[in-house]
């Protein structure tokens, strides 16, 4: 009992420090040329403390000392009374066991938002969590409109369920494709399954190699028995075999647990003593934002709100397109986009909005294996507007028989486009590789990186956009898509997409993880339509930031 009174003390002066020092932070934070910018200080990544690696939750006394949300304790720091807009409100998040203990390590996976208590304005805002890796964690909303607000803290995995997470993802090759071959002329065929990792169970003599250096990109399959490699003709994704694979990779009873209710997903109860308003801001600030120019300062930051079912930047000058700006902006314009459905739906959307025509590009009929999304679109007649989409490599994950052949590395892509003054390109890789361990979309990304850089080179004046990750449907908690396909899977590849081209200032990150996090619609792989015309406001604004 004297051992457990000693450590609560600790931990009593830790939050202790821990508060004194956020406040340090903000006191001295660097003076803002634009002060209705917020500043935050840079996000420390914190897994664990303890030195070593976590052990595995195999009992019902490992699960007991999970973080649990029922326990976990979240304060408003400041004075309910004194928040006016433009100030930042700040919380502060304990994390407890099932028994009331208080954690020693960080790791715990939050997701934060601030919004409206009036309906009527629908504004939304995501909240900045920094953990400080003993158990204890800070959030900052900034605070953009005048009237209620009312905190919502979701705890989406503890760090014992990120911990599964990011061991199952470093687990190569676990989800299952397979590629048929085919000869013309006997019309012989054989499937064979294939990996998006190398193979060293494989040898080289009962293989067929696709990979390709020069861009890391790397596919490989059993060979056939009787074709050549070079009779390779189609491919797909085994959804349900992966999901087994996938599910098959966390141990025992109790790590499936982590996965479920109450540790999954689950909203923290918010003490806030008194509700919470926002008065006017106390000092007067600029009533313009700069322009959306793509310099450093800007490129990756996410910081703004949602109003109105609109997204506001603060950081830039975003504008509403309507169809006849967007028409008047992208006018001889090329616009060339590589990536995932995400990134399609943009292309879809300008389809419509311009509209553009004269479809290019190979259509599949009924009956046929798909065709990856390869189009190209044109309006000549009046704006002479084109805009190209492009599918990047496997590993795809789609249901349908695509053909091998027609996909192309984006690093390929991007050195075959000449560039210029009028020319666009638009990156956005992510989705299909949430399965994946890390490492490899940080590698083809630096590959990615080196040809846009040859690009730039070639022409300097050719604009380049990356896009990042966002939240996505969970299919009613189904285990396999959380191994496959978490939120957290997918914001470390965010991470990865802002440390990979943060210091290239001829590229404009267009963050979308916030506007996402707090979105008015549903969650979605394929959001809706209002998260997609904002998102394309975003991108519109660098391009005619006037």
């Amino acid at each position: 009992m004297m051992a457990s009174a000693r450590m609560y003390g600790v931990f009593t002066a830790l939050v202790a420090v821990v508060t004194i020092l956020t406040t340090m932070i903000f006191s001295v934070l660097p003076e803002n040329p634009h002060p209705e910018i917020v500043v935050f200080p840079k996000k420390v990544s914190c897994r664990y403390n303890t030195g070593d690696k976590l052990e595995k939750v195999t009992s019902q006394s490992d699960l007991d000392q999970v973080t649990y949300p029922g326990n976990t304790d979240v304060t408003v720091l400041s004075n309910a009374s004194d928040h006016h807009q433009g100030d930042v409100l700040t919380v502060r998040v304990v994390a407890r066991d099932k028994k009331g203990r208080p954690k020693t390590y960080g790791g715990d996976f939050f997701r934060a938002r601030l919004v409206s208590s009036d309906r009527s304005l629908q504004a939304s805002s995501a909240g900045h969590v920094t953990d400080h890796c003993n158990g204890t964690y800070t959030v900052q909303f900034p605070l953009y409109w005048v009237g209620g607000v009312s905190i919502k803290i979701q705890l989406v995995h503890p760090s014992e369920a990120v911990q599964v997470l990011q061991r199952t993802r470093e687990t190569p090759n676990k989800r299952f494709f397979v590629c048929s071959f085919f000869d013309v002329k006997t019309k012989a065929t054989e499937t064979r399954q294939c990996f998006s990792s190398p193979n060293p169970s494989l040898p080289p003599q009962q293989q067929c190699d696709f990979s390709k250096r020069e861009v890391n990109g790397t596919w490989i399959c059993d060979k056939p028995e009787k074709l050549p490699c070079s009779s390779i003709w189609l491919c797909r994704w085994d959804g349900g075999k992966s999901y087994k694979r996938a599910v098959g990779l966390l141990s025992g009873k109790m790590e499936p647990k982590l996965f479920k209710k109450p540790y999954l997903e689950a909203e923290l109860k918010v003490d806030t003593k008194e509700p919470i308003r926002v008065l006017e801001a106390e000092l007067t600030t600029p009533q313009h934002l700069p322009a959306c120019t793509g310099d450093v300062r800007e490129s990756g930051v996410t910081l703004g709100h949602w109003s109105a079912k609109v997204w506001t930047s603060s950081v830039c000058n975003v504008r509403v397109f309507a169809k006849e700006d967007i028409r008047r902006c992208l006018a001889n314009k090329t616009v060339y986009m590589q990536g995932d459905s995400a990134l399609l739906q943009w292309s879809t959307r300008l389809r419509e909005v311009i509209p553009l025509t004269d479809i290019i590009g190979p259509a599949a009929k009924d009956g046929t294996p798909k065709r990856p999304p390869h189009i190209r679109l044109r309006n000549s007649s009046q704006w002479n507007i084109s805009v190209s989409f492009q599918f990047h490599h496997f590993p795809t994950q789609g249901h349908s028989w695509n053909y091998f052949y027609d996909f192309s590395y984006t690093a390929d892509v991007l050195d075959s486009i000449r560039g210029g003054p009028n020319t666009v390109v638009v990156l956005g890789l992510w989705a299909h590789f949430t399965a994946e361990p890390l490492d490899m979309i940080r590698s083809r990304l630096h590959y990615i990186r080196g040809a846009v850089h040859r690009l730039l080179r070639r022409s300097p004046d050719t604009q380049v956009y990356v896009r990042t990750g966002t939240t996505r449907e969970h299919n009613k908690g189904k285990l396999e898509y959380y191994v496959l396909g978490s939120d957290w899977l997918a914001y470390q590849i965010t991470e990865v997409i802002r440390e990979v081209f943060r210091a290239d200032p001829d590229v404009v990150v267009l963050d979308t993880w916030d506007m996402s996090v707090c979105q008015p619609g549903k969650d979605s792989i394929h959001p809706d339509q209002t998260m997609v015309d904002s998102q394309l406001n975003r991108f519109l604004s660098h391009i005619c930031p006037n």
